[in-house]
């Protein structure tokens, strides 16, 4: 009897341990402050130019306000702000930490190689990932709604910033100590069209399928790729003006404002765009294509 009341209590520590680690991470989304945080030193090939006078004013307005947790996707936490204007996006740094279990574990020789392959991904990640956001703020700010992009220790904020989590836990950040990006607060692409078809406003919804055209036709001018410009889920609209939601993917390529090569990426992205336009507004189609010929 002692043996079998033994064995239960292996079976429900056993249980325990596995199912309430998987409970938390489903209540919080996986996100924690510790997984926010960084101790990198500073760079300075991440360092971002300083704001003009207006961009501080906005910059102190979207970081006057308390945020809420909005959800997550693979590179960032998002949070909105309580008026609805803005998004901060905290990095989940475990993308780039390196692990501290493979590099103090007495690991074969045959595991060297792996580790310091694994060492390797997660620092040409950190460069990849914030090059792409320190060119967003700064040579296509207009294209993201980026108003800030902050890579480094600081000690110029001087913010503590509000953010409630998704068990509605208020935490307060020391936004010098902090990686995170500042963006103004678009809508999704599909999701504007659908509002304005849904209205009848169909020569403006016209006009928005043109500006997604001159922010693709831009970004290429400008002599940047991106590596993920999926319309649906990464692009959206502030106001007017189409611009890329996610914007840890651009890549600077000088190829791009080569007509060939720009012609066959625009191509290639508007693919999806264009067979949701046929399936879901066919009465937009003839504008689409003409839209499309013209920015070829």
């Amino acid at each position: 009897m002692k043996h079998f009341d033994f064995s239960i209590r292996i079976i429900v520590w056993i249980f325990v341990l596995t199912f309430i680690p998987h409970f938390c991470k489903k209540q919080t989304d996986t996100f924690t402050i510790l997984g926010i945080s960084s101790n990198r030193p500073y760079s300075a090939e991440f360092a971002t130019r300083p704001l003009d006078d207006e961009e501080e004013t906005e910059l102190q307005i979207a970081l006057s306000q308390a945020y809420n947790y909005f959800g997550r996707g693979g590179q960032a936490f998002s949070f909105f702000s309580a008026d609805g204007q803005y998004v901060i996006k905290f990095f989940k740094q475990r993308l780039f930490r390196p692990s501290w279990l493979l590099n103090h574990l007495p690991l074969p020789a045959f595991l060297h190689k792996f580790r310091e392959k694994r060492n390797f991904k997660r620092a040409d990640k950190l460069q990849r990932d914030f090059f792409s956001y320190k060119i967003a703020f700064e040579e296509l700010h207009e294209e993201t709604g980026l108003i800030y992009s902050h890579l480094n220790q600081t000690s110029h904020l001087k913010t503590k910033l509000a953010i409630t989590d998704r068990l509605g836990i208020r935490h307060f950040i020391d936004l010098d100590r902090f990686d995170f990006v500042v963006q103004k607060r678009a809508d999704r692409v599909y999701d504007r069209i659908d509002e304005l078809m849904g209205s009848n406003r169909v020569e403006e919804a016209k006009q928005a399928l043109k500006e997604v055209f001159v922010m693709i036709q831009t970004r290429a001018k400008k002599g940047f790729r991106d590596r993920d410009p999926n319309i649906r889920t990464n692009c959206g609209f502030i106001g007017s003006r189409a611009i890329k939601i996610d914007v840890g993917r651009f890549v600077r390529s000088e190829d791009m404002r080569k007509k060939e090569i720009y012609s066959a990426d625009l191509e290639r992205i508007t693919a999806p765009f264009e067979e949701w336009i046929k399936e879901t507004h066919p009465i937009l189609l003839p504008s689409y294509r003409k839209t499309k010929e013209d920015f070829l």
